[in-house]
């Protein structure tokens, strides 16, 4: 990913003071627009007759709808920059666990860890190396022994 290669990681998204004004902003439009709303819908129903009320009506029906429309696009962004950055992160994650590796590679190399080592990821994998090792030990022993066996029952013929 070329965003990791940037110097700031952040400066590939919104600003999220920028996002919380364009809230802030819908939030005050909403409640003027629903009591509007409210008002001229019952004079809409109950004088049809009027076209004022009417074009009152679909003027306010227009602007919450508009209002609808920005919220979505914004709850929009906020997923797509919430995406973007659950991928960021977990292509970080891969690449520590990447570094993690080859960091315990040349420790071993250089001999610097040891068994004793008080760091928990390490101990952990020197537990599991110790316990791969000692799982094909048992079953290099256990097939040397059938192997053994079986020729000195064919010595035995």
């Amino acid at each position: 990913m070329s965003i990791l290669n940037s110097e700031n990681i952040n400066d590939n998204f919104k600003k999220p003071e920028v996002l919380r004004r364009k809230l802030n902003t819908l939030d005050e439009k909403l409640p003027p627009i629903l009591d509007d709303f409210k008002k001229y819908y019952v004079f809409f129903h109950k004088n049809p007759e009027y076209p004022e009320y009417q074009s009152l009506f679909e003027n306010i029906k227009g602007n919450l709808n508009t209002t609808n429309s920005e919220l979505f696009l914004l709850s929009n962004q906020v997923d797509l920059s919430s995406d973007k950055i659950n991928k960021q992160l977990f292509h970080l994650n891969v690449l520590i666990q990447k570094e993690k590796d080859k960091n315990r590679k040349l420790k071993r190399k250089l001999g610097i860890v040891d068994e004793k080592n008080n760091a928990a990821n390490e101990l952990i994998s020197d537990y599991k190396n110790i316990y791969e090792s000692a799982y094909l030990q048992n079953w290099a022993l256990f097939f040397s022994i059938l192997i053994i066996g079986s020729s000195l029952t064919k010595m035995s013929k």
